[in-house]
């Protein structure tokens, strides 16, 4: 950027590039999380990577030419869609909205300070007169404030719910119940698992897949598994307790199911995981994570 200072001298603004795309991957990285915060969202971590790429990429339209105000905005909204879409993908058309807009304050809230003296824009893209240390620790006390009040006043409590869970075959209706510390997944394939308490579906499942579990749950500690029945495709689970480490059998999902008021919400390709629980709190004989309790309506 250019400007004329007293002498008549042309002031140069002197933008390294490789230094604007890492501070912008940082801040953006830290505002996708943020707004995963405020809308209930998880990211992983390489889809979170490709948000804040996609965010810091778009830092460059600071140095294009001057565009008319429409297409300024044009762009920003794209920009706001691409990186939520490429660290979230898409949970829902609400669930979506929520994210860009919370994407959008957020940036709002860090670059108030376009009032200051010294301050550059292009294109709806502002240049602070700020170092890259400060200007990062800047973003990430946006972020921590979001932490502090999520401490402070908590989150909105878990629901339990009504579903239909269809596995080799057999259509078991649940009582499910959404925990958003339960974050089991296979570490082979990446799939979520729901954690299925046993004694209480166990009339409703088919026999080959009863017995197995039956051998397998009743004395966990007997030695040597029994092999599986072929055509169930049955694998095991690392799953954390405070009770310590254990592996759950599990077997694949052909869906889970829930309908509200004439709607019907499914979740594809999950596996179930069953333990020997006693009865819960509540009643419940399923447990799910928040992603898979957000892809039912939850």
């Amino acid at each position: 950027m250019v400007g004329n200072g007293k002498e008549g001298l042309p002031i140069k603004t002197v933008v390294y590039i490789d230094e604007l795309l890492l501070v912008n991957f940082a801040a953006g990285a830290l505002f996708l999380l943020g707004a995963g915060l405020l809308a209930g969202q998880r990211c992983r971590g390489w889809r979170l990577i490709l948000g804040a790429s996609v965010a810091a990429a778009s830092s460059l339209a600071l140095l294009a030419p001057e565009q008319p105000l429409a297409l300024s905005l044009l762009y920003k909204v794209c920009v706001c869609s691409g990186s939520v879409a490429a660290a979230y993908g898409w949970p829902g058309a609400r669930p979506f909205g929520q994210l860009c807009v919370w994407c959008v304050l957020l940036s709002l809230t860090l670059t108030g300070a376009v009032l200051l003296p010294g301050v550059q824009a292009r294109n709806l893209s502002v240049y602070l007169p700020l170092s890259p240390g400060l200007l990062l620790a800047c973003t990430g006390a946006v972020y921590l404030t979001l932490r502090g009040v999520l401490l402070l006043f908590g989150r909105s409590r878990a629901q339990d719910f009504d579903a239909q869970l269809t596995l080799c075959g057999a259509e078991v209706p649940v009582r499910a119940f959404c925990d958003t510390g339960f974050l089991v997944s296979d570490p082979l394939s990446g799939r979520a698992v729901v954690l299925v308490r046993y004694p209480a579906v166990r009339q409703a499942l088919p026999p080959p897949l009863r017995d197995y579990l039956d051998a397998v749950l009743a004395a966990p500690a007997a030695g040597e598994l029994p092999l599986p029945p072929p055509g169930l495709g049955v694998r095991l689970i690392p799953c954390s307790t405070v009770m310590g480490r254990c592996l759950l059998p599990a077997v694949p999902v052909q869906a889970l199911t829930r309908r509200v008021r004439g709607r019907m919400w499914a979740q594809h390709d999950l596996l179930a995981a069953f333990c020997s629980a006693e009865e819960p709190p509540g009643c419940w004989n399923v447990l799910v994570g928040a992603e898979v309790a957000q892809k039912l309506g939850v």
